[in-house]
């Protein structure tokens, strides 16, 4: 008797131990976190056609790090810096002149945003949406300088809420 007493006893155990386990606290591949701001690149002479671009790099001005894509097709994702208002990125185009010469032309664009962080789950914890502002008479955002390949840039969405949409548009 004290034998099936006992073994009953460690079933119970085991079974209270079983059931109070958790779901491993892992995120999972695919849960939505801090978007990239997607840009997406025209044609400045056919505005509604997008425009393939070789040789691209872009950094944030003042860092040495540098972003190469190579070939993109249409739209390359660009993040956002989450600890601070602003950031001022610098996109470089190499190419080819009609002379035959290589040449490196930078342009840079800063883009200005307010920041919202949203829960996610446990195991993933928050993201961080971001918002661009609208241009206002003395606050234009985004701000193109240099202009030696780009010639406009435009805010297609202000939401940065995820990946699937166009935010910005290049035209060159």
């Amino acid at each position: 008797m004290k034998r099936f007493i006992g073994s009953v006893l460690l079933l119970v155990i085991i079974g209270a131990y079983m059931i109070s386990c958790e779901k491993d606290d892992i995120c999972a591949e695919g849960t939505p976190t801090t978007p990239n701001m997607v840009v997406a690149f025209y044609n400045d002479e056919n505005r509604g056609a997008y425009k393939p671009v070789a040789n691209l790099k872009y950094f944030v001005e003042g860092q040495q790090d540098t972003i190469s894509v190579g070939q993109v097709d249409s739209t390359a994702l660009v993040p956002l810096r989450v600890d601070s208002p602003s950031v001022k990125w610098g996109f470089k185009y190499t190419h080819t002149s009609d002379t035959g010469q290589k040449l490196e032309d930078i342009d840079y664009i800063e883009f200005k945003y307010v920041t919202r962080d949203e829960y996610v789950s446990r195991a993933c914890g928050f993201k961080t949406v971001f918002t661009l502002n609208s241009s206002l008479p003395g606050n234009v955002n985004p701000v193109l300088t240099g202009s030696t390949w780009l010639k406009d840039v435009q805010i297609e969405n202000p939401e940065i809420l995820n990946e699937d949409e166009t935010h910005v548009r290049i035209y060159y």
